[in-house]
């Protein structure tokens, strides 16, 4: 008996050596290849609600943990803690948040102490390169060593994990082949003249446009106001084949104009933009890609869209450099 608790007693000294010989740090980094661009990865990873979609311990515990998520859930400052009896108690906070770059969290396990998180995003070609990393101190206790060697296959498959998940989600997503973009708009005053045409008339659409336009520039030519912008379309809504419209000319907000036109504004506030170039027959198109877009973000039309047509074409003929900006207002 006296051999075993001696046999033992060296075991446990021979470890406790190894261990303090064993890296201070547990460290890893994983990355894989997606066929996506990064914004696709990263609005997954940036929210803190979309995690249970593609991370492997949400997934391992989904059935213990509770999750409580603080006021902002995305971007910079958000953050969640968990609890439960398999998986513990923890937090995660979004420290860094660099849109289609980088995003960096705190990961605190509480008595386990405090890590590090990272995810980067590198564009190669039509693909993003992703990268997890991760990093802990593990001091100089020959235990917490030890434990960083054993944990280290186990974390590795659950980055392996998150990788094929965030792929699978990213590569699902919609492809866009105008430039959508999410934006704070200024306010826009305008005078507008209303009018209808055929949804599906792009030819009647514009001259309807044309004829208005034209009615509204003889007015404010006598006015002596002055057109501060681009012309715009603005369309309230389509029914039975027949689509609203609103040919709006931008004027300053104090403008004098004769009844009955008054100057009219289209709220300051968020919106999806899309830059459209070519002819306006291929709008609808923009228009449609702009739709999923909104759908795939889960935000909510709250206005009229507008269209904004940057370039003149009575000035450019050629159609293939006409650039028309679209809008959605969202929530």
């Amino acid at each position: 008996m006296k051999k075993f608790f001696l046999g033992l007693l060296a075991l446990l000294v021979l470890l406790a050596i190894v261990g303090l010989m064993l890296p201070g740090k547990l460290e890893i980094a994983r990355h894989i290849t997606v066929g996506a661009p990064a914004e696709n990865i990263f609005e997954d990873i940036n929210d803190l609600e979309r995690w249970g979609k593609w991370s492997y311990w949400n997934d391992l515990y989904k059935d213990d943990m509770q999750l409580t998520y603080g006021d902002k859930r995305a971007g910079l400052g958000a953050w969640y803690s968990w609890t439960g009896e398999k998986s513990g108690d923890g937090k995660v906070t979004i420290t860094e948040s660099i849109p289609g770059s980088s995003i960096k969290t705190d990961l605190d396990f509480m008595e386990h102490g405090v890590a590090k998180g990272w995810y980067t995003f590198i564009p190669k070609d039509d693909s993003t390169q992703l990268t997890i990393g991760f990093s802990s101190d593990l001091g100089a206790n020959p235990i917490s060593r030890w434990f960083g060697i054993i944990m280290k296959p186990e974390m590795n498959k659950a980055f392996d994990y998150n990788l094929t998940h965030l792929k699978a989600l990213a590569e699902a997503k919609p492809v866009f082949t105008v430039k959508i973009t999410e934006e704070n708009t200024a306010p826009l005053h305008y005078v507008g003249m209303a009018g209808k045409a055929s949804s599906d008339d792009s030819d009647a659409i514009g001259k309807q446009l044309e004829t208005m336009y034209g009615t509204l520039l003889s007015m404010l030519k006598k006015a002596k106001v002055k057109v501060t912008g681009p012309a715009m379309g603005i369309y309230p809504g389509e029914a039975d084949g027949q689509i609203d419209i609103i040919a709006a000319l931008p004027i300053a907000s104090d403008a004098k104009l004769p009844k009955p036109y008054m100057v009219e504004q289209v709220p300051a506030g968020k919106a999806v933009k899309a830059v459209h170039a070519g002819a306006y027959d291929k709008l609808t198109d923009t228009h449609q890609q702009v739709n999923r877009y909104i759908s795939n973000k889960h935000l909510t039309i709250s206005g009229s869209p507008w269209e904004i047509y940057v370039t003149d074409p009575m000035v450019v003929r050629d159609t293939a450099q006409w650039i028309t900006e679209v809008y959605y207002p969202v929530q």
